[in-house]
């Protein structure tokens, strides 16, 4: 495994923070990276310096440093991931880890392309900052990542996918979280995303009889439209949207908003939030003995969490794009299995199966996509991998979700979301179980 290349960037000067309508994402905690190149954008190129473990050293050495850029072919193909690898609101601490150990595993698998290329990932902490989010997308077109993977910017969206379309590099696997990323020309998420995922618990909520649905969020500016936006696709499954709680950023009391919660007398509660704000609101429903039907997306709700109070937990709805990626579900989804036995590999704790965080599985399969749609190029820029999205159909993701065709038209609002389906989870107390038939949401957008 390739030891940390950090680039610390001189100031330059703030960059212009664009405002936009986001759609919510979710979040989790902080941790530490390793094993990848990082590049930490601070607001400048003036100077840099690279430090590189001295363990590491001559197996660097070996490899090539500097890539061609994002219109040249090169020996080794870089793509590059957008993450809050640290972040004050929301992180993801270990996606950096999570992309390292999918590309040592399919490099060890063959690498990618006619020829076997080796993959090099190149990851940059947005520290889930507005103005590092756009330097992030401009190193790692200076980097010459020909596509990236994962991606997540929900604080500068917009000022992302000015620079990623003026490069033209491609994103692949990427969590949207603005409308213009969704209509964006090098937009190509594999997942439906967090919306489709709350349309999917609208649908089981009516399923069972829950008419009425509280939402909580959290207090971000753009989260105030929230309510508007989802309440037609709600409606269109059956279910009444009767409350909006923001939860207020830093905030230590949360008996206040289970109360918020009991005083809209809701049949159930959707949860737009990150990992350790939803730990610590379902931490007070115990703690108050307070009951309700709960859903939201999987990055939400943390599986220790959900054992740790199962008094107020069974029965929770996650829904995403694909299975919960749990051993329990691996009998039925086999594909799971492959990520598990990867993740471990890499001998990094926080991957190993007993610790893994189910954010992990989202490079992965940004990963798996992007060497299966590249199976047959003999060259690698960024216009060869557009083009590959753009003709390739029916790729198969090891069964983990409907075979993909990227340029599927969308849904909605959502023009670039060319996965339609959703799988429905319960927790049951234990563990989490996914359904095997997935739903369509274009059901209910109209």
């Amino acid at each position: 495994m390739l030891g940390i290349r950090l680039r610390r960037l001189a100031l330059r000067g703030p960059l212009p923070y664009l405002s936009q309508q986001q759609v919510p994402t979710s979040g989790g905690t902080m941790g530490t990276l390793t094993g990848t190149t990082l590049l930490a954008p601070h607001a400048g190129r003036r100077s840099r310096l690279r430090l590189l473990a001295p363990a590491v050293l001559a197996i660097l050495l070996a490899v090539p440093l500097q890539a061609a850029g994002a219109g040249e072919s090169a020996e080794t193909v870089k793509i590059g991931m957008i993450a809050p690898i640290t972040g004050a609101i929301t992180s993801t601490p270990d996606n950096g880890d999570a992309l390292q150990a999918a590309v040592d595993a399919f490099n060890k698998r063959g690498g990618v392309g006619v020829n076997g290329l080796e993959l090099e990932a190149v990851v940059c902490d947005s520290r889930a900052d507005a103005n590092a989010e756009v330097e992030c997308a401009r190193e790692l077109e200076e980097e010459g990542v020909v596509a990236t993977v994962n991606d997540l910017a929900f604080n500068n969206p917009e000022g992302v996918v000015e620079v990623m379309e003026a490069a033209g590099i491609p994103r692949i696997g990427l969590l949207p979280t603005n409308l213009s990323e969704f209509a964006s020309s090098v937009s190509y998420p594999i997942s439906a995303g967090a919306i489709a995922a709350y349309i999917g618990a609208a649908v089981d909520f009516a399923d069972n009889g829950y008419e009425t649905v509280t939402l909580v969020r959290t207090d971000a500016a753009t989260g105030a439209s929230f309510r508007g936006f989802v309440e037609p696709l709600f409606n269109a499954a059956g279910v009444e949207i009767v409350g909006d709680i923001p939860l207020a950023t830093g905030a230590t009391d949360y008996a206040p908003y289970v109360s918020e919660i009991e005083r809209t007398e809701a049949d159930a509660v959707l949860l737009s939030v990150g990992g350790d704000a939803a730990t610590q609101l379902i931490s007070a429903m115990s703690q108050l003995n307070f009951k309700i039907p709960m859903g939201g997306a999987p990055g939400t709700f943390k599986l220790e969490t959900l054992r740790e109070h199962k008094a107020v937990t069974k029965g929770t709805v996650l829904v995403e794009s694909f299975p919960y990626p749990t051993k329990n579900n691996t009998k039925e989804f086999p594909g799971l299995k492959q990520w598990f036995k990867d993740m471990k590999a890499s001998g990094v704790e926080n991957l190993q199966p007993a610790n893994i965080d189910t954010r992990s599985f989202s490079p992965w399969v940004g990963v798996l996509a992007f060497v299966e749609l590249t199976r047959d190029l003999d060259t690698f820029t960024s216009e060869t991998v557009t083009e590959a999205l753009q003709t390739a159909q029916d790729i198969d993701l090891l069964g983990l979700t409907p075979p993909w065709t990227p340029s599927t038209p969308g849904f909605s609002v959502f023009t670039s979301s060319s996965n339609h389906s959703v799988f429905i989870s319960h927790f049951d107390g234990k563990k989490v179980v996914s359904t095997n038939d997935p739903i369509d949401i274009t059901e209910y957008t109209g």
